[in-house]
């Protein structure tokens, strides 16, 4: 398991070191430099080199630094109908989908959601706002890769190398939407992970600000 966790970690730093600008913000062992809010069960945990999410646990884990403009780059790998999310620019208080803005991580394609979810709950999503394209999630038990980017208004979701969502928030003029969703006219916040009682894996976790 040791031994493990250290090839995890020297990926990781090798990864970070050939993307100039971008920090780390996993140490392969810790969760320092995270915080927990809305505990549920153990939360999240450091497994293997990942930071975990396990089936029986919940909660929000955000940095405790805050990031307006960024690149944030990371791995994931779910088990079947997981759930979790991507919270950006977010409070620590409060529900992220709305309060700040969530990105949505889900195996949309499992016959949980498939039928039931609106265009806007798919994987890459603006939760709830905006709707990303689908298609080229891999299948639970495989690793994805994704880039979330925030420049000004401008939502980017890169998805194992395809652009899935590239909108400017200012296209959601819905009075309603805008008033259920004021995270939208946040400018800077926290990155976070959104647990929904479901086993994830998250790795080479690394943020450029721009």
């Amino acid at each position: 398991m040791r031994t493990l966790a250290c090839i995890l970690l020297l990926a990781s730093a090798a990864m970070a070191a050939d993307e100039p600008g971008f920090v780390s913000l996993f140490d392969g062992k810790t969760l320092n430099g995270w915080t927990l809010v809305g505990r549920v069960g153990s939360g999240y945990v450091v497994e293997n080199g990942t930071i975990a999410c396990p089936n029986d646990s919940g909660g929000n884990l955000f940095t405790e630094k805050e990031y307006g403009n960024f690149v944030f780059r990371f791995e994931f790998l779910m088990d079947p109908a997981a759930n979790n999310g991507i919270g950006i620019r977010a409070p620590l208080a409060g529900d992220t989908a709305y309060r700040g803005m969530e990105i949505q991580i889900l195996d949309d394609q499992h016959e949980a959601y498939r039928a039931k979810i609106r265009p806007e709950q798919y994987h890459g999503s603006v939760y709830g706002v905006i709707p990303a394209r689908t298609g080229f999630l891999k299948p639970a038990g495989q690793w994805n890769s994704e880039e979330i980017k925030a420049d000004g208004r401008r939502i980017t979701v890169t998805l194992n190398g395809v652009i899935i969502l590239d909108n400017d928030l200012g296209i959601v003029r819905e009075p309603q939407v805008l008033k259920e969703h004021p995270g939208l006219l946040r400018t800077q916040g926290h990155i976070g992970f959104l647990g929904h009682h479901s086993h994830i894996l998250f790795r080479n976790i690394r943020v450029k600000p721009l």
